[in-house]
Formats: structure tokens, sequence, C-alpha cells
């Protein structure tokens, strides 16, 4: 450590630290309109000017490293005039008027400054008017009136005509004109998110910031992250959205809801809606990066889109009612079916962006009070497969894998969907590792995806045969004796599940990618191994599968005791691990404790005061079937959206029209609940309070932001309500709890997984809870058995079709998706089916040509993309293309299947 001087104040810091930020830390101001927190310095501003006693005239702080005993002054009027002179260079090719003009903070708007005609550019007309980092060092470094080419002809003023604002996309514009050059953004794109869509073009007096080749930014490789905004001084780069909204009422810390990373955000709030977004860094996982769907999916509807009132089904219309008559209706049908029909006739679908509090509730309304075990969410198959997976190789689902050692991950091996579109932000902390640490990368994918570009090595197999790459390179690995006798030794079981030898598939880079596993494994402790894994919303038998082939893979590289931990998978949205943890699945109870468990099942009854069903409910697929054969009459839906996700939705869609009552919960008039007998209005999804348990098991805390539409409330209170209201009329004597810390406690309470929980340490952000004590003790570690189809997934028969490969995209809003908009994706870059280039050539299909899709279940017309990104023999569609329209041609998705084939026909040509 090193003790050093600031302006007369000591200060101890790490010998060696950048002044510039130890001078930040002590509360001096420092002007660094280029310096990038965390980054090595550019040296290009010269605004951090400093002096320091012995040295040799004024010092730049950002490129200076503290020494014991250094005294800095930062105020001194030699510093002050330094600085002074190198802004006005700065200002001499930019608008000054909005930061030297001593008027600025009396004048109101349309005063002096609008009767000088040569002045084009003020604050009044800036958007980032008292948001801009330029207008505030210019007033801390008192340039007001500093006008040191006065006389001569200015830059900004004398040329005519500047390059045009870019605002050709919704999400981002760019105004060279009001570019210093500080090539903040160029770096942040390049070193914080590893993507360099921005670059600098020309040279001398003519360099400028450019996107891609100098194009729009929409035509670039740009994904719209936003970070080069987070850096950005002036007001060059800025969010289209809310753009001129510099002062918002108020700033609320929230999580993200839109991918189960949990990236921590903060949202602006004006007249109780969201106006801008900005990165927190209180999260140690995303810290100041978050990705598109973040940064602006909040603003995906409008206030008008969102319910307002409960509704409730006359004839063919839905009629607006008070609470209560909804409320009223919902319970005295509920009390009907039930007694008519018996408990095993009424299901609940719980979404995965309910937060755990709802999802808790949810479960205990229905298992308490109408006394089934029928609840499951859409992909709940999916997390059910993939978690059987997981108990089968380690005992336990709940695996101690921390999201933070993925910056500093030494070997990856991602597997399956692309990373960068399903979890932008977990993709960005490897790209970290392999660009920072040198991690050695193995991507195994049939479709390309951005992961491939960092990797070593990419193994492309058929779609459907991932998990038996994975197989084949476990197997390999333990084809070494010596490697086999050590798991043995270690107590691996299972060891006769894979070939003592394995023959190397023909696959390229197989040797590669071994190699790179060999040296993780010889390294021992010394390698960080991330084996990531993020199952897809459709095909639970597939995911089950790869699950079981990367658990192998991890306990074959690390060991016994490190495969936990360095198996990352990232479930499909973003609270899908807190409501399985609170027992919404119809196999088991909070906690992951089995039905037949008599002990929890016992405190539960006490606590709730009733008897629990004993047999397992039904999954969802099963409830389709109980729907369509006339055994389930009603079904709440608390956040989910069958008709969006669901594989075969004309069967869906029957047997949500056969049942006696459907009540949706949730903010938008979604498909599913234009079938609902009453609709009850959710808050959007940052209007609610709660928790989130992100992929690798933090507890992250939600605040209330925006305020809720008409008479919209949180799912929490309509589901206490219900849920008081049923028991009542049921005499039962189980009691809610409305407010979200009182659920919460009372899940820790209950759910030993939640024991260390404490909802006011989350609400000071005093730490991020981490199952530390919790994680359950995980003594199995077995190799586990793949199923017999699994190396014959993917070999479609002759004549078959192609391979149809479906995923989550970058781009799409979730809710605007859920409304069939046509903007939901306002990019357009997710409304194509993706078409290799040999098969096009095949079925004489050219790039912007409108095809057919065809399978058994259904058709689909898209235009097709021409690309190398799928394989020959495939081809993709985003799930949330029109509504999901996509799942229409998907067959039930309950048995063992490989990847569907699909028909492609040419229609038109454009």
């Amino acid at each position: 450590m090193a003790t050093i001087t600031i302006d007369g104040k000591t200060v101890t810091c790490p010998d060696g630290a950048t002044l510039l930020e130890v001078c930040k830390d002590a509360g001096a101001y420092m002007s660094s309109l280029c310096y990038i927190d965390g980054l090595p310095p550019y040296a290009g501003c010269r605004t951090c000017l400093v002096e320091i006693e012995g040295a040799r005239g004024l010092q730049l702080s950002c490129t200076t490293k503290v020494a014991d005993g250094m005294v800095v002054r930062t105020t001194t009027d030699e510093v002050r005039e330094a600085r002074r002179a190198v802004l006005s260079i700065i200002l001499a090719n930019h608008s000054d008027r909005c930061l030297t003009c001593h008027r600025r903070e009396h004048c109101h708007p349309g005063d002096i400054c609008l009767r000088d005609d040569v002045v084009t550019h003020r604050c009044v007309t800036c958007p980032k008017n008292y948001r801009c980092e330029l207008q505030a060092t210019c007033e801390m470094v008192g340039m007001s009136q500093y006008e040191p080419w006065a006389g001569e002809a200015r830059t900004f003023y004398a040329v005519p005509e500047h390059p045009p604002a870019d605002r050709a996309n919704p999400f981002l514009e760019f105004d060279p004109k009001m570019c210093i050059i500080c090539t903040r953004c160029v770096r942040a794109c390049d070193e914080l998110r590893h993507t360099g869509a921005i670059t600098l073009a020309g040279r001398g007096f003519s360099t400028r910031i450019a996107f891609g080749v100098g194009g729009r930014i929409d035509e670039s490789n740009c994904d719209f992250c936003g970070a080069c905004i987070d850096v950005c001084p002036t007001a060059t780069l800025l969010e289209s959205p809310h753009k001129w909204v510099s002062r918002p009422d108020r700033w609320v810390e929230t999580v993200c809801a839109y991918c189960s990373v949990g990236c921590t955000i903060k949202l602006a709030v004006k007249d109780g809606r969201g106006v801008m977004v900005r990165p927190s860094k209180i999260n140690p996982v995303s810290w100041d990066q978050i990705c598109v769907r973040g940064r602006f999916h909040y603003d995906a509807l409008r206030a008008k889109e969102y319910l307002k009132s409960p509704l409730i089904r006359r004839g063919d219309l839905m009629a607006p009612v008070s609470w209560e008559e909804a409320l009223d209706t919902v319970v005295s049908r509920l009390q009907e079916i039930v007694s008519a029909h018996g408990p095993e006739s009424v299901g609940m679908l719980v979404g995965p962006m309910a937060t755990t509090e709802e999802a808790y509730t949810a479960q205990k309304l229905a298992r308490a009070v109408l006394g089934t075990n029928n609840l499951d969410f859409t992909a709940g198959a999916v997390a059910r497969a993939v978690g059987a997976a997981l108990r089968g190789a380690f005992g336990s689902e709940v695996l101690p894998a921390d999201m933070t050692r993925l910056r500093t991950a030494t070997h990856i091996v991602v597997v399956g969907d692309d990373l960068e579109s399903s979890h932008p932000v977990a993709a960005l902390r490897l790209k970290d590792a392999v660009v920072y640490n040198r991690a050695r990368a193995v991507v195994v994918a049939p479709r390309w995806g951005e992961m491939c570009d960092f990797a070593e090595t990419w193994l492309r197999p058929a779609p459907g045969r991932e998990a038996a790459m994975l197989q084949a390179l476990a197997a390999a690995l333990l084809s070494d004796p010596q490697r086999r006798q050590a798991l043995s030794s270690a107590g691996v079981a299972g060891l006769e599940r894979l070939p003592g030898s394995a023959s190397v598939p023909p696959v390229d880079g197989f040797a590669e990618a071994l190699a790179i596993l060999r040296e993780a494994a010889e390294r021992g402790e010394q390698a960080n191994v991330a084996v990531v894994f993020a199952p897809t919303h459709v095909n639970a038998w597939l995911n089950g599968e790869i699950a079981k082939a990367a658990a192998n893979l991890a306990i074959a590289v690390c060991g016994p005791e490190r495969a936990p931990a360095s198996l990352y998978v990232l479930p499909t949205d973003v609270n899908v691990h807190g409501i399985r943890d609170v027992g919404v699945t119809p196999d088991l109870l909070p906690g992951y404790h089995p039905l037949t468990d008599h002990d929890y099942r016992t405190q539960l009854e006490e606590a709730w005061g009733v008897t629990l069903p004993a047999e397992a409910g039904l999954g969802f697929r099963q409830m389709v079937d109980a729907a369509l054969e006339g055994r389930l009459k009603a079904l709440l839906v608390v956040g989910d959206n069958p008709l969006l996700t669901a594989p075969d939705k004309a069967a869906v869609r029957q047997a949500l029209e056969r049942l006696d009552l459907l009540v949706v919960i949730d903010a938008v008039m979604s498909a599913t609940a234009e079938l609902a007998h009453v609709v009850l209005p959710d808050a959007d999804v940052y209007g609610k309070e709660g928790t989130y348990t992100a992929a690798d098991r933090r507890v992250l805390r939600r605040n209330a932001a925006t305020t809720p539409v008409g008479v919209a409330r949180p799912a929490l209170l309509t589901l206490t309500d219900l849920g008081a209201r049923l028991a009542a009329a049921r005499g039962l004597p189980t009691t809610f709890a409305a407010d979200p810390k009182a659920v919460m406690d009372e899940i820790a309470a209950l759910v030993p997984l939640y024991a260390p929980n404490r909802y006011d340490l989350m609400l000071l952000h005093e730490r991020q809870q981490l199952f530390d004590g919790a994680v359950p003790a995980t003594p199995r570690r077995e190799l586990v058995q793949l199923g017999d189809r699994t190396g014959q997934a993917g070999s479609a028969p002759e004549g078959a079709g192609l391979a149809l490969i479906t995923g989550r995209g970058l781009y799409t809003s979730w809710e605007a998706a859920a409304l069939h908009k046509r903007d939901a994706d306002k990019l357009h870059r997710e409304e194509f089916v993706e078409i290799n280039v040999d098969d096009a050539a095949q079925l004489g299909v050219q790039d912007g040509d409108e095809v057919l899709l065809q399978t058994e279940s259904g058709e689909l017309r898209m235009r097709a993309h021409v690309t190398d990104i799928v394989p020959a023999g495939a081809v993709f569609v985003p799930l949330l293309y029109d509504g999901g329209a996509i799942t229409a041609l998907l067959g039930p998705d309950n048995g063992p299947t490989p990847a569907p084939s699909v028909q492609v026909r040419a229609l038109t040509r454009v």
C-alpha cells in the first residue's frame, strides 16, 4: 500500500494504482473525457492534468502510477489554465454555446442565444442537456466566457455542413457533429464488448467515428448493447427512445427480466414509466454491461397496450369489470368445478417471469387450497428433463457453479444454442476469458454463433447429435487407463457406461478439442473449467440428453469434486430456478423434496393447516391431453403464455378452448388471454417487487419501478386475494401474505435451500445472495447413461426434409411477440428462415425469396435468408417470430424425439 497526499488530504491506496482513479475515489474532481474505468489509458483528451511535486511539468493522471509519498495537486491555477487551454482546442470543433454560456443556468428557453443567428446548437436544443460530461467538465474547470479563439474563424461554425445524423434504427442515434473523437465508444465496443462494430475512419483532421465500413448503424455488426452510450461524454451517441428526458423523476435499481443471467439495471422513471436504462455495478456478473434486451425492451409496449382492468367474457366480448366481481366469479366457478369434478380437474401454470414470491404463493394456493399437484409452466418438461439428468449425475440439480468465475476460466466448452442470443452477458464473460485470460474454448453446436469466432475449435454435429458428440469426447478422455483409474479411485460410479476405448468421430476439430480437454484434465485444480449449456424451450428429451452428456464430460475433465462447480446450466428464462425451487413442478414439493418425503410433507401441512395431496400431478403436456379428454376442467395461468412457445400449437389451442374455466393473470392481452373466461391484469415486468433466482443461484432483489396502468396490480396481490377468498369459501385455515418480504421470510423458514436469505439485506445491497451454506451435499458422482436414440438424432431418412432448429433470438421482445406485433423485432433481423447455401441451390431458393415450411403439424410462410450460419441439411427459425408461429410446425413434446424435419418449398421470388 502507498500513502499519498491529494490537495492536502492523505490517502492510502494500492501501490501502482492509476492516479486518476485514486483521485476520483478520494473525492477530487478529475476531468477525463477519454478514460474508461478499468481499461488501459488512451491519453487522448489531455484534460486530466495534475501537478505532482518534484515532477517536471504537469502530468497526465491517467498514465501515472501511484508511488508512496507522492504529493498531488489538482486545483492549482496552472492546472486549471492548462485544462482550459486543452478544452478550448476540443471545443474549436464542437458547439460551445451549451458549454461556455454564463447564462445557461439562469435563462429561460427562448431567451438570449436564440437571437444569435450564428448559433445553431444550444443547451435547450441538446437532448443530453444536464447529462453531458463535456458540459460538466466545462463548468468544473471554469470555461464560462473563456474564448481564446475570439475573432478567429471557428471550425464548428465555419463548416457549412456536418455529416448527417444516423437515426435509421429504433434504438441508437449517432450524431457525428457532436463528436470530440475521444474514442471511448471505439474502445468500449472492442475491449468491453469484443464486437468491433465501431472504428476510427480517415486520418488527420478528417478522422471520424464510423460504424462497420462507414454505413448506417443497423447495416453494421452492431448488436445495440448500448455500451457506447454509457461511455460517450457528449450527445454523439444516444438512445433514441425518450432521448429528451434529461431529468427523470428517479432511478430505481432492479433486475433485468429477459434471461437467466440476472443482470442488475438502473431504470430511470418519469411519470410512472420507464424512460432509460443503465447497468448497475453492484452485480458481480453483469457489472457494467447489459444487452439490447435489457437496455431497450422495457419500452417494447406503450401504456395503452397493457391491461388496465379485470375482464370477464360475455359472449364473444371481454367486458371490463371491478376487481370484486372478477374475483368473486373466479372463486365461485372454481368452487363449482372442484365440488363437481374433484381437485384433479384443476391445474395451474406459473410462468418463469413471475417472481419467486408469486410462484410460491401460486403453488401454495394450488396445493393447500385447491388440493392439486397439477402445477407446471410451458417449458416445464425441459426443466424437469435437465434437472433429472443433473440429479442422476450429482444427486442434486442445485449446483454450486458461480458465474463470476466465467471471466477467469482457462478451458471452456459451450454446448448447443447460440449463447450470444440466449444469454448475451454470459457469452460476454466467456469472451473476456478468451481475450484477457487466454482461455481455450471449444464450441459444440450445429449452428454458428459468435462464440465460434472466439473458440479454438468448433465441433459441428448434425442437429440433435450434440449429446453424442459430448459423450464421444468424454469416452475419448476415459480411453486413458490412468484417467479412468483416477476417477474410479475418487468414487465415480458408472464408468462402464462409457467404453474404455473410443473411436474418434470423423468430425473436423475433434482431435484438437480432445487435446484442449486433456490439457484441462492434466492441470487439475490449476484449471478453471467451464462447461456451459443453455437449454432451449422445446424438445425436453434432447435437452435432457445434452445435460447428461455435459455432466459426464464435466466429471471426466474435472473429476468428481470440481465437476458440479464447473457445469453451468443456464435456464431458458429469468426465474426458472426460482419457481422450481419453491415447488412449481408436479412431482416435487418446495426445495425439491419428493412428494413421498413424509417428514417434510408434515412440516408443510402443519404450517399451512391442511392435508396436502400425495399423488404426483400433471405436467403441462399432460394437462393439455387431460383437457382434450375432458378430465381437466379449469386452468389458472399466472404470467405464462402456452400459445407463444408450446409445441403442437393447434392441440394446445383446442385444449384451452375446451376448458370450462380459463383464468389468466397477465400484463398483456396475450393469445392465451384472448381465450380466457376471466383475465386479471398484472403489473408490467418492472412494476412489481420481489426476487429472481439467477442461473447460478444468486437471489436478486427486484424493486418496483413503474406504475401499473389503470387498476392493474402485481400478481402477488391477486394471488393472495384469491387464496384468502378460496380458503374462506372452503373453510380452510390457510393464510396468505401480500408483502414480498413476508412471503420470502416464509420461504426461508420452510425451504431449507433459502434459509440463508434475508430480504432486508437484499434491500440494502449488503451482499448478493449466494447459497454458500445451503447447497445440498452432492455425494453422488455418476456417469449417466444416454438414451438409445441419442446417436441417431438428426439423421433423417432420405427425402424426409431438412432438420428444423429453433431458438431464442437476441432482438425480439417477449411482450411484443405475445401480442403478435409486427415490430416485435424492431430491427427486423429475426424475420427470416435461415437456409444453408447448398440446400438453397438445390431448392432453387435465393436470398429474400418466400418459402413454405411444412410438417405433419402445420405450415409457415417466411422469407429466406441464404447463409452458411446453419449447416447443410438444416434450417433455423427464431422461436418468437410472429408470436411463436414456429411452434405450429412442432409435434407434441412428450417423448424421445430427434430434431424434427421440415419440407421446404420455394414460393415467390423477390
